[in-house]
């Protein structure tokens, strides 16, 4: 009876012990609240009448353009008329490059090309306002050029029909992994590209890639000048995992492993920017006058991450 009796009285005592440190809290809490509100709403008002600094509208060159193609009555032969859209703001004068000896000032000009080739044309444009943040250039590398063939990848249909009629895939490691094909959203546009791994994402397991994709057969017969253009990049957060290899090689005779050999190899390296796509162009001229077929492969590169590849372009001309 006494163990029971000293239990109830501590209980009775723990709950207004309780009950008195709640009602002191709360009644803190009223008094902490009556001093904080009117200086809270005083700093309210105060940041209200008070003038938000706004950046000034910053200038910032950019440009489209559309390329047509027509024909000399007089001679026969075709030259490229192309219109540049002017898609700058906050400009005040405009000044264009066309990268053939040509300039204009005008707003939205069309340029005349008579030659194929490839044009690196420059807009500078003068500011409203001086500002650091200002962007005042803007450049497009213009191919004015005759295409032998060409894959961007850019059919939405490859992600359940890959790879493209008339391409191969070669797994030389073995471990069921190859190229495939993949999508995402630039800056402006869905961007289209190949892909092949050396590193699992998914497990975090490292692989020893030896992936190749093959072209179908292409015709340089009847030519003499041939190049070969692409555009790659590294993808991997981190610079470390960014030193990818892989190599192009050509075929004249089949599509046999051993029919290939290297013209041309690459280690990426740990300053190429994550997802920046690089331009690589090549002369092929050497197997002008054959059919060929050529071979992406990606090889000795172990628990990086991944290479990225497309738009692979061949066009008369050398480089």
């Amino acid at each position: 009876m006494i163990a029971i009796k000293l239990m109830r009285r501590f209980d009775f005592m723990t709950f207004l012990s309780t009950h008195k440190q709640q009602t002191n809290m709360k009644t803190l809490l009223k008094i902490i609240t009556m001093l904080t509100l009117p200086a809270l709403i005083v700093a309210m008002n105060a940041c209200s009448d008070d003038d938000i600094d706004v950046p000034a509208p910053s200038t910032q060159a950019n440009f489209d353009y559309e390329v047509e193609v027509k024909t000399n009555d007089d001679t026969g032969g075709i030259y490229y008329e192309v219109s540049f859209e002017n898609k700058s703001v906050h400009a005040v004068s405009y000044h264009w490059d066309f990268g053939n000896g040509n300039t204009s000032e005008e707003e939205h000009p069309v340029a005349i090309y008579e030659e194929d080739g490839i044009y690196e044309v420059t807009l500078t444009v003068e500011p409203e306002q001086d500002l650091h943040y200002n962007n005042l250039e803007a450049s497009e590398r213009l191919s004015l050029v005759s295409t032998i063939f060409r894959e961007r990848f850019d059919d939405p249909d490859l992600g359940e029909d890959f790879p493209p009629e008339g391409w191969l895939l070669k797994d030389l490691n073995g471990d069921g992994r190859s190229w495939y094909w993949d999508s995402s959203m630039g800056e402006e546009e869905m961007e289209y590209y190949i892909m092949s791994d050396s590193w699992d994402v998914d497990s975090g397991e490292a692989l020893e890639p030896d992936n190749w994709i093959i072209t179908p057969q292409i015709d340089l017969s009847g030519l003499e000048e041939v190049s070969l253009e692409f555009l790659v990049t590294p993808r991997a957060s981190g610079p470390e995992f960014r030193t990818e290899k892989y190599s192009v090689l050509i075929s004249t005779t089949g599509t046999a492993t051993e029919d290939f050999e290297t013209i041309y190899s690459e280690r990426l390296e740990e300053d190429m920017e994550n997802w920046v796509w690089m331009l690589r162009t090549l002369d092929l001229s050497e197997f002008a006058g054959e059919e060929i077929h050529v071979a992406l492969r990606h090889h000795d590169s172990v628990d990086l991450w991944s290479i990225v590849m497309t738009d692979i372009h061949l066009f008369v001309g050398s480089k």
